[in-house]
């Protein structure tokens, strides 16, 4: 965060305050002498944010493929040792990422991956309502500033990984991120955001398994389509009691 001077109008009368604002920087990605892409974000969790950004990608499968990532925050450069094995014919994203816009889907995702498996996977609509009221309690930065969107990661044990950044695919890769880094997996998980659903973000989802997502805000049209294709559960407007279930509602019962 920073604090800046500004001048807020108060019932008709001029006053200069103190007002702190969320922290914007453009990380320029590097494999080598090659740059990649440079992404708007929030300079925190960036190594998280950069295996997510390339698993959402379909650059890598593992986190053990980016074998270190380096930043020089004087520059806000990420220097990428990947492995050898991916080979020299990486993606290049002309110009920037915005925070906004989030990364291009997979190709496996825009040719059509299969359906997700009927699990089994079951959650009561009250547990969905906690752990959103949750998500919300934790976003620090967004009460002080107002200007960052959340995400986090859940199973049947509780939230698990909580991320925030001043764009809500950013998030979400730092959540997809930092769970590869774990080890872990996304099957009989819950992905929250507190951000609206679009297709990218329906993507990211679908890349790494998670069978529900669950946003606080809407989703688009073509999110919807994809998450029914995809038999991926798809929750909106998640409010306390209420909520609006787009497809698979089956994963989410009553109570």
């Amino acid at each position: 965060m920073r604090s800046l001077k500004i001048v807020r109008v108060n019932g008709g009368r001029l006053e200069e305050v103190e007002e702190l604002l969320t922290e914007e920087i453009t990380l320029k990605l590097y494999s080598g002498d090659r740059r990649l892409a440079s992404l708007l974000c929030s300079p925190a969790d960036l190594q998280d944010l950069v295996r997510g950004f390339l698993f959402s990608l379909g650059v890598i499968e593992r986190a053990e493929q980016v074998r270190s990532v380096t930043v020089n925050r004087a520059t806000w450069s990420a220097f990428l040792e990947l492995d050898p094995a991916l080979g020299a014919d990486l993606p290049v994203l002309a110009g920037l990422v915005g925070s906004g816009c989030g990364s291009l889907p997979p190709p496996e995702l825009r040719a059509g991956p299969p359906p997700l498996p009927e699990d089994g996977f079951r959650v009561p609509s009250a547990r969905v309502g906690e752990l959103m009221h949750e998500l919300a309690s934790l976003s620090e930065l967004h009460r002080r500033t107002g200007g960052v969107h959340s995400a986090a990661l859940a199973d049947e044990g509780g939230l698990r990984l909580f991320r925030e950044d001043i764009g809500r695919h950013n998030a979400v890769d730092k959540v997809i991120g930092a769970r590869l880094a774990e080890g872990g997996d996304f099957r009989r998980c819950l992905l929250l955001s507190s951000g609206r659903v679009s297709s990218e973000v329906l993507a990211k989802a679908a890349r790494c398994g998670a069978p529900v997502l669950v946003s606080r805000t809407a989703p688009t049209d073509r999110s919807v389509s994809e998450a029914r294709r995809l038999n991926l559960t798809l929750v909106g407007f998640a409010r306390g009691e209420r909520m609006n279930l787009y497809s698979a509602p089956q994963r989410i019962t009553a109570g």
